[in-house]
């Protein structure tokens, strides 16, 4: 018989194997997360910024 909750249970379980070989794969492959790119992108505009304050 079908049980949703035991299903539930299972997927919850595989996500916990499966997470941090993503996250390795990710890593390792180059993938970078969203949050990750615009704290960078944030990061060049302020030293861009510094620079042409400089020149």
């Amino acid at each position: 018989m079908f049980n949703p909750l035991k299903m539930a249970g299972d997927l919850k379980g595989m996500e916990k194997m499966l997470k941090p070989a993503l996250e390795k794969f990710m890593k390792e492959s180059g993938f970078v997360k969203q949050a990750e790119l615009e704290k960078l992108k944030q990061r060049v505009g302020e030293l861009e910024k510094k620079l042409a304050d400089l020149g």
